[in-house]
């Protein structure tokens, strides 16, 4: 029997859900960070840094953590204080890049873990104010609304989850400290659900037309201080700043968030990391604020909202439902007017008109493709009245037959005639795939075993792996290869079991290592990682070592060469921190790539030695080095000397810090393929 017992939240745990970017390697997560947090109740507080000091080694940790010497530390018993200085939280953020179209990236970031811990103290003191400023807006689909609750559910097996009890996750649970977000979010999870929703419904029968609007590079373009116009009116913050100075907003709401928006950018003013719910959060203040003006800008033409227009916003899309165009030229140019009074436009080019019946290609395509995968995606199961089993139960026969090329030509057929693009429906796609094969292996496990049914079921296994391969090479991303991962873990799993025989198993295990190495061939790694297919050699790992990657195709695909003969290994000095952890995780201690850690040794020893690296500021450099003393496929000696060129000179402290933990940022240590990306679903929130 379940029972609920409530969790007391903490406000740390802004920094498991609020801090980074969803598409990020699957090793790697907050939340051993956020462990060493609690365990030594590190905080910011005013304009000092405190934590209770444990050990000399967790002391030395944090003095790297905030770029500090020993000497800077004040000591009073077993608390510890630094006196924050004014350059203490102006990092260098983690940058990388993910697919964005066929031929271009988009930059994500990832902040200091240091301004991650800012980020935390600033939740903390301003929640209140961060929902009172999300109310202001009529149009927002999707604001912070309330804290989400969290509740720990505890049943016989003292099994246990964590599930946020807001509006929309009443139904969801999740393991350990596995947080969807800090705040509770109105009105709606994603874009989707608007399409489907009562609001739109309404609107459909109300207007003629719907037209879909985008800002322009939204977070490239924001402006930090627009945060305090946003907040405080901009007439009124500019003639103060004008007539006082800088020093009248100082400690306010908006200065205290334009400043911690500054300084994990480098105390960049153009322009928010893209990634973080933060950003998310910063960006929602500030078109609530445009939101507003433009509903008070059309009342005073007497165009009023819900009756002459109804309009929309998902973050940075809107959506503007009307009848007659000489409003929506209005509506438009009034929009453009108070977006650019925060240097923000409209991308023209991603202007579309629907008219009457309004329906998206995307709705088209989803209806027909859940009702291709309805039909062609299942198992039939009969019942023999005259057959029973030993508690008189009728017995059951399976019937299964799923054709890849069928599959295939109808779902292109469906994409052509609707006209929705292969990046809108593939997420929706894999998920169903994902749901029928559970569905599929569950009811396999009731039926009566038969020769010919056995076949179908591993002949429709294969056509599913081919057809989840096919849609998702057309546009991988990052969340697409999740949703991929997902649908390979429950095939992997599958297999795993009792009525799949060896050969039967490595057969579907061949199949997945091809399509994999097919990927990983096509999509091999140039100018920046690409995360969407780093989870692609985690699946490898999970098919066990006949299924290892040669190690040529493994240098090849992270851009590295083969030198004198084939006899080392060199790999470009721009290989990134997710690109070097996730190589050193998949070959762990391998004999077979042997060439390849070495290379990858000198890569990272060039990368945290170059004369121009600095630890006290560089987000990727923290990042790398504390994965590195951890990571148990690395000497002793050479981590010794990577701790040594940072100032730690005790071997025995050298010693402690090594061992201080077994997971900081990447998960080396204990790693479950099926928990890691359960957490990873729970961390979608956009």
């Amino acid at each position: 029997m379940k029972k609920t017992i409530r969790i007391k939240l903490k406000k740390e745990r802004a920094i498991l859900s609020d801090t980074l970017p969803y598409e990020t390697p699957i090793t790697f997560s907050n939340r051993f960070f956020y462990e060493f947090i609690i365990e030594n109740s590190l905080e910011v507080e005013g304009d000092k840094i405190i934590w209770n000091s444990l050990n000399e080694a967790n002391d030395a940790v944090v003095r790297l953590l905030f770029g500090i010497s020993e000497n800077e530390v004040e000591k009073n018993g077993a608390k510890r204080t630094i006196v924050i200085k004014n350059g203490t939280f102006i990092t260098v953020p983690f940058q990388y890049g993910v697919s964005h179209k066929e031929d271009s990236y988009r930059k994500l970031s990832v902040p200091h873990p240091r301004n991650q811990l800012q980020i935390a103290n600033f939740y903390e003191k301003y929640k209140e104010l961060i929902l009172y400023y999300s109310k202001r807006s009529k149009f927002s689909l999707r604001h912070p609304h309330k804290i989400s609750d969290t509740r720990l559910f505890d049943d016989e097996r003292k099994s246990a989850s964590v599930v946020l009890t807001n509006q929309f996750d009443k139904n969801l649970s999740y393991r350990n400290k596995h947080l969807k977000s800090f705040f509770g979010y109105q009105k709606i999870r994603n874009i989707h659900e608007f399409f489907e929703s009562k609001a739109y419904h309404q609107c459909e029968k109300k207007y003629n037309v719907m037209a879909q609007l985008d800002i322009s590079k939204c977070f490239d373009s924001i402006y930090t201080h627009s945060i305090a116009w946003a907040l405080l009116g901009k007439g009124p913050v500019k003639t103060e700043l004008a007539n006082v100075g800088n020093k009248t907003l100082a400690g306010s709401f908006a200065d205290d968030f334009d400043s911690l928006m500054q300084k994990q950018n480098y105390n960049e003013t153009n322009g928010i990391l893209i990634g973080p719910e933060l950003s998310r959060i910063f960006a929602e203040l500030i078109l609530q604020k445009v939101d507003f003006n433009l509903e008070s800008r059309l009342a005073k033409s007497s165009i009023y909202r819900d009756k002459d227009y109804s309009i929309f916003r998902y973050v940075d899309d809107y959506f503007v439902f009307f009848n007659e165009e000489k409003i929506y030229k209005v509506i438009v140019d009034t929009l453009l007017e108070h977006l650019s009074e925060y240097k923000l436009g409209l991308n023209t080019e991603k202007e579309i008109v629907y008219k009457k019946p309004i329906i998206t290609e995307i709705t088209i395509a989803k209806r027909k493709i859940s009702e291709l995968l309805n039909d062609k995606i299942k198992i039939d199961i009969d019942e023999d009245e005259e057959k029973v089993d030993g508690e008189g139960e009728p017995l059951k026969y399976g019937n299964i037959f799923i054709h890849a090329k069928t599959l295939i030509t109808t779902y292109k057929s469906v994409l052509s005639e609707s006209g929705a693009e292969y990046k809108s429906v593939i997420n929706y796609t894999l998920t169903i795939v994902e749901s029928k094969l559970k569905s599929i292996f569950k009811k396999y496990s009731q039926v009566q075993y038969d020769y010919k049914t056995h076949r179908d079921l591993l002949d429709s296994i294969d056509a599913c792996i081919e057809f989840a391969f096919f849609i998702y090479n057309v546009a991988p991303r990052a969340n697409t290869t999740i949703k991929l991962s997902r649908v390979l873990k429950e095939i992997i799993e599958f297999c795993k079991k009792k009525p799949i025989e060896i050969d039967e198993m490595h057969h579907i295990f061949k199949c997945i290592s091809d399509n994999i190495s097919f990927v990983i061939e096509k999509y091999e790694t140039k100018n920046y990682t690409q995360v969407e297919t780093l989870y692609l050699l985690t699946v490898l790992s999970e098919l066990g070592k006949d299924y290892w990657l040669p190690e040529p195709s493994l240098v090849k695909y992270f851009g590295g060469t083969y030198n004198r003969g084939k006899k080392t290994v060199s790999f470009d000095s721009s290989l990134n921190y997710f690109s070097i952890t996730v190589i050193l995780f998949y070959m762990r201690d391998k004999l077979r790539y042997g060439r390849a850690r070495k290379a990858i040794k000198k890569t990272i020893k060039e990368k945290l030695k170059s004369p121009e690296a600095s630890l006290k500021k560089d987000s990727e450099l923290f990042f790398l080095l504390i994965d590195c003393i951890s990571c148990p496929y690395l000497e002793n000696g050479f981590k010794q000397d990577l701790l040594k060129h940072f100032g730690i000179s005790k071997k025995k402290l050298r010693d402690e810090i090594i061992n201080l933990r077994q997971n900081w940022f990447t998960k080396w240590v204990n790693f479950s393929f099926a928990d890691e990306l359960d957490s990873k679903q729970s961390d979608e929130v956009y």
